[in-house]
């Protein structure tokens, strides 16, 4: 068979079952792969390369495995490597497939070649690994060391380019087995040291990060705060990995409640968190000792804050190893009431409307999906969610544009749950082309247009900063009009008392509409 169908059957057998791309000469024997392989391998056409990496993005975030993208190089590459950035930031498994000219032109001048750059040296930056692929028979090696990269540590983008020229000559090898990569656990030497220093402790506080939704650690990391009896709080990249109506959730670690619980505590344990800026005010936060780091990036142990004991591993793994070696006798926990009182301050802040009024509407299983805008800002403290995968936001790299893209591949993983995208005017109109891959697909996703013919938050911080509004307005379509233009239902709320009823209207639709909110 061609290297390009050979490498489809590679894909088949690491369990890809999804691939959202925007095909190109470079790639026509994949295509042809996928085509014989439509009934294994589902393929969704997009209408920009951006939108194309935040689909796979969105994929992998709700799901807790790979999503895949494809894309030209060159143009088709550059344009998705904003979503691939944002995958990075956001450690997602996203494998991205991309083609390249004849590998006898690797040693010609880029610049002057057809979709030419150099995607190793353009893209290292922000992926985790990187193959290259210029002989038919380097597929099958290359397949193996991706899925391994993507299924091992701490995840991340891996990029696979492969030339035509190696896609359109035959192989007759063996398709490489699924590779599941390698996951650690915690040595007995720090298992020990970390059951000591939690014995010692009184009022531990309990941070959840994103490598626990990385891992669907969910259950683990609870059980772990039942047998301490202590508070968890999330960081921004960890929400949904903790249940928020748990009597141990007590809402994001950089909020008020979570701030008087770390003063209060006698130890930090930080599972699957990176410390980033968002959650640390940019490392201005003094986060007390002693501290118990877990995560999976062992290069992240004692990297923003020195660790008392700190363990390079899987955090279910050790969570699970936790778990097992402490027992109730062992401790000498006290929060008590304050655990209560903690957790009655977190329950008693009183969210938004139109925030409070999503939560009731939604079903407990939603997906909401935040672009960068200033309502999606207040969701992070104050919609709550109650499942890995559930909350998909921006949180490092601050994308624009991410709201209904990943949204179409969460909704793509989940055709029977409801999934919501929440955008500003601004970022939705980046990617709003593909809410024609929506209504391709009959997607019934609901994208929340919150319209006040600007970029809010930038015009706040200029307000702040020089009393004045630079380069903010915008002029938008007739959000309706728009969405019916592409076969979607448009509605419209200019009265918030409104707003409820017609969100309900729109999610018993069960097709794609977008609600525009005039602000």
């Amino acid at each position: 068979m061609t290297g390009g169908n050979y490498f489809v059957e590679c894909l088949k057998a690491q369990g890809v079952e999804v691939i959202f791309g925007l095909p190109g000469n470079h790639l026509d024997t994949v295509y042809e792969g996928l085509y014989n392989n439509r009934d294994s391998i589902r393929h969704y056409v997009t209408r920009h390369e951006g939108g194309t990496a935040f689909m796979a993005d969105g994929y992998a975030r709700a799901t807790g495995d790979i999503g895949v993208c494809m894309t030209v190089p060159g143009p088709g590459a550059n344009n998705a490597s904003i979503g691939i950035c944002e995958a990075y930031t956001a450690c997602s498994p996203v494998f991205w497939i991309t083609g390249q000219n004849p590998s006898y032109m690797a040693q010609k001048d880029p610049k002057k070649s057809f979709h030419g750059l150099d995607q190793k040296a353009a893209f290292a930056s922000m992926t985790k690994h990187i193959e290259i692929v210029h002989r038919v028979d380097q597929i099958p090696g290359a397949v193996n060391r991706a899925f391994r990269s993507l299924r091992s540590g701490r995840p991340g983008p891996v990029l696979m380019e492969l030339a035509t020229d190696a896609l359109q000559d035959d192989i007759n090898l063996p398709i490489p087995p699924k590779n599941n990569g390698v996951q650690t656990t915690a040595c007995s030497e720090d298992i020990e040291a970390a059951v000591a220093l939690i014995s010692a402790s009184e009022r531990p506080l309990i941070i959840s990060g994103g490598g626990i939704n990385h891992t669907r650690a969910s259950e683990e990391i609870m059980q772990f705060a039942q047998i301490l009896d202590a508070p968890v709080a999330m960081t921004g990249m960890g929400k949904g990995s903790v249940p928020e109506d748990s009597p141990y959730s007590i809402g994001l670690f950089r909020d008020g409640v979570a701030q008087a619980a770390m003063k209060a505590s006698d130890l930090i344990i930080a599972i699957g968190t990176r410390f980033t800026y968002r959650d640390t005010g940019n490392w201005s936060l003094q986060v007390p000792q002693p501290l118990l780091h877990i995560e999976a990036d062992v290069d992240e142990i004692h990297k923003e804050y020195p660790a008392t004991v700190g363990i390079g591993a899987n955090p279910k793994l050790v969570l699970q190893q936790l778990n097992d070696a402490i027992s109730s006798e062992q401790l000498k926990s006290s929060w008590g009431e304050g655990l209560q009182q903690l957790r009655s301050q977190f329950t008693s802040i009183e969210p938004p409307r139109i925030l409070k009024e999503m939560r009731d509407v939604l079903p407990r299983d939603a997906i909401l999906s935040v672009d960068v805008n200033v309502t999606g800002y207040g969701a992070l403290s104050h919609f709550p969610t109650y499942s890995a995968g559930s909350y998909i936001f921006s949180g490092i790299s601050v994308a624009m544009g991410i709201g209904l893209t990943a949204a179409i591949g969460a909704q793509v993983a989940y055709p029977k749950r409801k999934i919501v995208a929440l955008s500003g005017d601004g970022g939705f109109l980046m990617t709003s082309p593909d809410l024609a891959t929506a209504v391709m697909y009959d997607l019934p996703i609901v994208t929340l247009v919150m319209n006040d013919n600007q970029y809010t938050s930038i015009e706040r911080g200029q307000l702040r900063r020089f009393g004045k509004r630079i380069g903010v307005e915008l002029v938008n379509p007739n959000f309706v009009q728009f969405a019916e233009s592409f076969g979607a239902i448009g509605m419209r709320v200019e009265d918030m008392d409104d707003f409820r009823p017609m969100l309900e209207k729109a999610l018993a639709l069960d097709k794609t509409v977008v609600l525009e909110v005039i602000k």
